[in-house]
């Protein structure tokens, strides 16, 4: 049986009404680590443009799929027929943790993973983006402040940490691909190239030049209005996509917290892992020494 998420942004159990096909792509984070980027390298591969299939918008043609109440559709019944009637392959969006989701071997699973230092400081920053006509989001005054709410609770939306570990837990299987998002930034040419593998796209020079260019934060920035999810101000939904930021806002005791915590939650090799990118560590059982850590802590 799976988990049961329900909160003020989400229901999973909205997935239950979804009809499966075998084609079916997911596109998942727990937030800040490049969906809508992700989202739009996907429609590129698929569908070669922006047109997003006659749709107006990259979320009216990829959903969130548990959001709600969403601002994109009247009712959930609404919803659920605009999902049912999306071309193939469809790919959804999901915040979910692995264990809230159906799973189905046919499914691809994309999971997005980006440092929790960057995440907390996008997350602060896209607060600002929020449409007060949608959302009544109390900001805090300062960065520092949202940090401390945030590190271990993951206020005002959900813990990080264990949404991670879930979906490292599962990260052998053949139809789950974990993406970091500074390997994505980084290395966009290669990362691309793993994600239209893993999709079994091809992908020649004309098509690679076409994701290249309109998944770049300048396009992105440009067409807003196409991009951002329903409930922002588009212009101010995308930030500058750049990481270690906080390196100038987070003190030496908040960083040093940060380190022992997170080694805390996902085992040294992980943690490494979440903070730098790279090389994804293989599945492997915890030592004892990490294990007891873990309870400890």
């Amino acid at each position: 049986m799976n988990l049961v998420v329900k909160n003020i942004y989400s229901d999973s159990t909205i997935w239950n009404a979804v009809n499966a096909r075998k084609t079916d792509i997911i596109i998942a984070s727990c937030y800040k680590a490049g969906t809508t980027l992700t989202q739009q390298i996907v429609n590129l591969l698929i569908n070669g443009n922006s047109e997003f299939s006659g749709y107006s918008t990259l979320q009216e043609l990829s959903p969130w799929v548990e959001h709600t109440p969403d601002p994109l559709f009247a009712s959930l019944e609404e919803k659920i027929d605009h999902i049912e009637k999306l071309p193939e392959p469809r790919f959804l969006k999901t915040h979910l943790p692995f264990d809230a989701l159906p799973y189905h071997p046919e499914w691809k699973y994309i999971y997005l993973v980006r440092d929790g230092r960057d995440v907390a400081l996008s997350l602060y920053n896209h607060n600002a983006g929020y449409d007060p006509a949608f959302w009544d989001v109390k900001l805090e005054d300062s960065f520092l402040e949202f940090w401390d709410n945030w590190l271990e609770t993951g206020r005002h939306l959900w813990p990080l940490w264990d949404h991670i570990d879930s979906w490292l837990q599962v990260r052998d299987r053949p139809n789950i691909l974990l993406i970091h998002y500074a390997n994505l930034i980084g290395d966009k040419e290669n990362e691309i190239a793993r994600i239209a593998e893993f999709l079994g796209v091809k992908m020649d020079a004309a098509k690679k030049e076409i994701v290249i260019q309109q998944s770049s934060l300048e396009y992105m920035k440009e067409y807003a209005d196409k991009f951002a999810p329903p409930g922002f101000i588009p212009k101010a939904f995308f930030g500058k996509g750049k990481n270690g930021v906080w390196k100038d806002l987070l003190t030496a005791e908040k960083l040093e917290k940060y380190e022992t915590f997170i080694i805390g939650k996902l085992g040294i090799e992980c943690a490494n892992w979440v903070k730098n990118g790279g090389s994804l560590p293989p599945l492997l059982e915890k030592t004892l020494a990490e294990a007891v850590e873990r309870d400890i802590k």
